[in-house]
Parts: C-alpha cells; sequence; structure tokens
C-alpha cells in the first residue's frame, strides 16, 4: 500500500476517537516517556513512526503499538476510544501531520531542565502549534526530584512572556529511571512497577510516582469530558 492510502487510512481509523498527540522539537525531551507510558497506563493504542527508538520503538514491550508506515487496523484500534500518537520528526510538517494536530483532543507538549534550549524551545514549538490546537499541556521532564520546583518555576518564567499561554497547565515529572527501564524490561506500567516495589523502594519513588499520577488524573479528566 503506498503512503498515501495509508495516510488516509490512519485518519479515517481515528474518526470520533480521542487523540492525545505527544508532541516535541527534538529528541530526549521525555516525549515518547509520556507517551507510551500513557499508553500503557490507560491501555490505549500506540501510534508512533519510529521503530528504531530505545523506548517508542520497542514494539515488543507494548502489544498495541501501530506503525505509521506499515499501518493496519484492527479490533483493538476499532474499539478504542483513546489513542495516543508519538511522531519522531514530527515537526517536519507534511499535510497528514497537520491535520493530525488539528483533529488531536489534547497535544502534550514535555520539556527539560535547560532554560534556554529546553524551555524556549517548548514555547517556540507550542507557538507554533497554538493557531492549529490550542488544547496544550506542557510537562517538564528528566529533572530531578530536588530540582523539579525550580524548573517549572523557571519554565513559567519564560511562558510568561507568550500571553497565550497565561493560564495553561504545567506539570512536572521528577526523574526516575529505575521504575521506566524496570517497565519497560518487564512489559508494565509505572504505577504497577511501582506497587510491586518494597517498602524502601516505595518511599524513595514516592515523588515520581505521586507526579505521575497527577498527569493520569488531569487526562482522565479530560478523556470523561470528551
Amino acid at each position: 500500500m503506498d503512503i498515501f492510502k495509508l495516510n488516509k487510512l490512519l485518519l479515517n481509523s481515528l474518526e470520533g476517537k480521542f487523540i492525545i498527540f505527544g508532541a516535541g522539537y527534538k529528541g530526549g525531551i521525555g516525549k515518547s516517556v509520556l507517551s507510551l507510558g500513557l499508553a500503557k497506563e490507560f491501555n490505549i493504542p500506540y501510534i508512533t513512526n519510529d521503530q528504531g527508538s530505545a523506548i517508542s520503538g520497542n514494539v515488543n514491550f507494548y502489544d498495541n503499538t501501530y506503525l505509521t508506515y506499515d499501518f493496519k487496523s484492527d479490533e483493538k484500534l476499532k474499539e478504542a476510544k483513546v489513542v495516543i500518537i508519538d511522531l519522531a520528526g514530527c515537526f517536519v510538517l507534511d499535510k497528514t501531520i497537520l491535520r493530525l494536530i488539528k483533529k488531536s483532543n489534547l497535544i502534550i507538549l514535555p520539556t527539560g531542565e535547560n532554560p534556554y534550549l529546553d524551555h524556549t524551545g517548548c514555547l517556540i514549538t507550542a507557538s507554533n502549534l497554538f493557531e492549529l490546537n490550542n488544547n496544550l499541556l506542557f510537562v517538564t521532564t528528566g529533572v530531578e526530584e530536588d530540582k523539579l520546583k525550580d524548573t517549572i518555576f523557571s519554565f513559567n518564567r519564560v511562558k510568561s512572556k507568550y500571553p497565550d499561554f497565561e493560564k495553561l497547565k504545567v506539570f512536572g515529572l521528577s526523574k526516575c529511571n529505575e521504575i521506566i527501564h524496570d517497565s519497560i524490561a518487564k512489559k508494565r506500567s509505572y504505577i504497577r512497577t511501582y506497587l510491586s516495589l518494597d517498602e524502601e523502594k516505595k518511599a524513595k519513588y514516592k515523588p515520581f510516582i505521586k507526579d505521575w499520577s497527577k498527569i493520569i488524573k488531569e487526562i482522565n479528566n479530560r478523556i470523561e469530558t470528551f
């Protein structure tokens, strides 16, 4: 099947669904950590164009993965009310990606710790998207727990220069590679991995799971009002 037919099949398969779009202007900012983590947590279809990524490309980790360049629909996708899309290099924009962005009910924009490269880059990306779709949610990722509050403050200070974003929410997800890597290795959600830990490790990783639970709750609230 040629790319035009694949794109048409993809777009048609998403009609009537709540679409979450993980957007990122560069790699290494936590887009796939968030997107694939949400897919696993909500048990929803995960659509990606990146089979080679260390996390998003690990198709064996998540059975409900659909590749855009070899797209096939099935009963899981047809019955799903919610899907998540995670496209590497997604801002080399083509008409299909523009249509996906416009159709999305929520666009998640992760940002790292650096106030210049990460924060400004994220907000420039958001500015490029805002006229197409203003359903934006910012998440700071990959930051040590003791630095997270200051990082969010720094991000909000940069964000204040963009009047359109003044009231948009910012969430933080503290760094916790052990839970993420263990979840991938054992093919389970971040919350399930956390619950399997002993009490000492639960206490250690409680900040991460509190952050993650807040993000889950926010997204679930938006899905329920769809």
